[in-house]
């Protein structure tokens, strides 16, 4: 497990997003309603809602995303 250390700045919240680094993608709709995603660490990927940022997040294997991705390129889904 990794132990990561964030900035004395600002709050725990805001220190922990700074750290993971979210990122919204460039074809997000104009009122920013749209999935951010971050990359905790090699093997995991983190989703949350951009318009709920404190709300839920989801973390999925790189695997189980790369074959998501591929079957949205692919039309299988």
């Amino acid at each position: 497990m990794e132990t990561l250390a964030y900035a004395q700045v600002g709050s725990a919240e805001t220190r922990r997003d700074a750290l993971l680094g979210w990122q919204k993608s460039s074809h997000s709709n104009p009122d920013g309603a749209c999935v951010e995603v971050a990359h905790p660490t090699r093997d995991r990927v983190l989703f949350r809602d951009s318009k709920q940022p404190k709300g839920g997040v989801v973390g999925v294997s790189r695997p189980a995303v790369a074959a998501f991705t591929a079957a949205l390129a692919g039309g299988d889904l």
